[in-house]
């Protein structure tokens, strides 16, 4: 019985393939089993060959970030290159541009280049004798401060992010402060915005995509590199590409060096082909969105009143062409037609959204009103996957207290319309007291939509817990957007409303729902810090600036609102790309 014990025993333990511990070097070398023995191993003994072995043994490959360091080297020493060349070119033809700028008649015949065979690009470039093909085929991408490469697809920065204390990912790897330091203000002297290699084209695609397309999804992506490819593109579709990579640049420290000569570009391109239409001919969806994708742009990075004028020249074209953007009761298109009447749906809701939240932070009337028979948008994943869906109006959103899936688009559009309800309010009220009127239809218009607030807000934190909206900037952005029309309702009650015992009940409730409200967004801001940098909202400033207001008009309740108000000023100093969307940032104090 022992003895059957012990068989059972090895029969359910095999003995290992080989013994424990390392092989030795020469049994590596030779690529055979090394039976581990010591103090020599049975190969070398009777090869009578040194054994040795290697306990700690190196990780294989390069080490984590080497390869990108490297590239970002490469960069930097094409970059001197290229930069002495063109020194070299200019001494000799001072008078001469190695590239020159696009016509001065704003010819938007210009937009495509004819002559495909010699170039891998669709784009205008000037024949100057003395401009070698390197210098305009070269597939690199101009350097930036930090003397980066686009080898590894766009990732790779090292510049300072543009809102302070917000890191940007550098995947964990310390660049030489040879590579950090050097600077080559000089290699994008021969760009303008036109000569871009097909490198550099895929790459802004890709950041439009990536880091864009969440808060303007107006552009269906299958479709969009279906047409690009193409030789033969419309103008309008041409400006459009144009007006994605002017916002691509603008969101990236890699490429912000040419995001002006773009932008340039484009802007003369877009206005040339406005120059163009007459009579009553049908303006295509491209150029729309192209200047709604420039409105934006120009909010960010150029100058508040002419990114609200180019959006107004995106409302008009709209209006002009209301009718093809107007859904029927019934939805039975094919998929193609269904793609394209999405595409005019999300467009319009998009300018819908910009037309609402920038009214609020200038305080000007709408353009476009929320009783419209559009649809709402579809669901990000039927759209890009050409799924018809025919989703609800506008309307039926807004009322609904049921607690359904939606899409974040979806809730910005609720949102805007909530606050839109709430700038007309306040014009309104304005009108009543010039001119003497009753002010009961103001209390019912107030409790009318802070019910609908209310419910909409509890509705959006249903659908979307805090996990899910600190992780992602739009639904970060709709939460800050939802907590300022708290601070608005309670600053068109504070204007109007009279120091008498009835009304200074409601006005406490207010009190005590807007500095909630106040708290909610100090908190959302700090959040802020955790996401990437370019992937703020790009309006992000309307709801920190109306907060700030808040602040600065309850500035004598206490330290703590003090305090808070230095958040928030900081988080609006440090979105130093969108500035130009908070008139008088100057006037509160660091």
């Amino acid at each position: 019985m022992p003895q059957s014990v012990d068989l059972s025993v090895k029969s359910s333990n095999p003995p290992a393939r080989q013994n424990p511990g390392a092989a030795c070097e020469e049994c590596r070398r030779r690529k055979v089993r090394c039976d581990r023995q010591q103090p020599s191993c049975g190969l070398c003994l009777s090869s009578g060959v040194q054994c040795q072995v290697t306990t700690p043994r190196p990780p294989r490959g390069p080490k984590r970030g080497y390869l990108k360091a490297l590239q970002a080297r490469i960069a930097t020493l094409e970059g001197t290159l290229l930069q002495q060349q063109q020194h070299q070119q200019h001494t000799q033809n001072s008078n001469k541009n190695a590239i020159s700028l696009p016509p001065e008649d704003n010819s938007i015949e210009n937009l495509t280049f004819t002559d495909h065979t010699s170039l891998p690009w669709d784009f205008p470039i000037a024949r100057d004798e003395n401009a070698t093909l390197h210098d305009l085929c070269q597939g690199m991408t101009p350097g930036t401060r930090s003397g980066t490469s686009s080898l590894d697809g766009g990732s790779v920065h090292t510049s300072t992010s543009p809102i302070q204390g917000f890191a940007t990912p550098t995947d964990g790897m310390n660049f030489p402060d040879a590579v950090i330091n050097r600077k080559i203000p000089e290699l994008v002297d021969g760009l303008d915005g036109r000569n871009i290699s097909n490198l550099m084209q895929a790459d802004l695609d890709q950041l439009y995509f990536d880091r864009v397309h969440t808060f303007a999804p107006i552009i269906h992506q299958r479709r969009y590199f279906s047409w690009a490819r193409s030789i033969a593109k419309t103008d309008a579709r041409a400006c459009l590409r144009y007006a994605m990579w002017t916002l691509a640049a603008s969101v990236s420290a890699h490429y912000q060096n040419i995001g002006d000569s773009l932008y340039h570009y484009t802007r003369r391109a877009l206005e040339s082909l406005d120059s163009k239409g007459t009579g009553l001919m049908i303006t295509e969806l491209e150029q729309v969105q192209a200047w709604l994708l420039l409105a934006v742009h120009e909010f960010m990075c150029i100058d508040f009143s002419r990114g609200w004028v180019s959006a107004g020249r995106a409302f008009r074209l709209i209006q002009l062409n209301w009718l093809q953007y107007s859904d029927g009761p019934d939805i039975s298109l094919g998929q193609t037609d269904w793609v394209d009447a999405e595409q005019r749906r999300r467009t319009i809701w998009l300018a819908y959204c910009l037309d609402r939240f920038v009214s609020v932070r200038n305080n000007s009337p709408i353009t476009f009103s929320e009783q419209n028979p559009i649809r709402l948008p579809a669901p990000e994943t039927d759209f890009q996957n050409e799924q018809p869906t025919s989703n609800g109006f506008l309307s039926d959103a807004v009322a609904s207290r049921d607690s359904m899936s939606t899409s974040a688009f979806t809730e910005c559009i609720v949102v805007a319309t909530v606050i839109g309800r709430a700038l007309c309010h306040r014009q309104q009220s304005m009108v009543d007291t010039l001119y003497l009127n009753e002010s009961r239809d103001f209390w019912q218009r107030q409790e009318w939509i802070n019910a609908t607030l209310t419910q909409r807000m509890g509705v959006f934190s249903l659908n979307y817990p805090v996990a899910l909206q600190d992780a992602d900037p739009m639904l970060l952005f709709i939460g800050m957007m939802w907590h300022t029309t708290v601070l608005y309702m309670y600053q068109i009650l504070k204007s109007v409303i009279h120091p008498t015992e009835e009304k200074m009940t409601v006005l406490a409730d207010y009190t005590r729902q807007s500095t909630m409200a106040a708290k909610e967004i100090v908190g959302l801001t700090n959040k802020l810090s955790q996401l990437n940098s370019f992937k703020v909202h790009p309006l992000t400033p309307i709801p920190l600036s109306l907060c700030a207001e808040f602040f600065v008009s309850c500035h004598e309740l206490g330290d703590t609102y003090n305090k808070q108000l230095q958040n928030i000023i900081e988080a609006m100093h440090g979105l130093m790309s969108f500035s130009n969307l908070t008139p008088g940032l100057g006037a509160y104090p660091r």
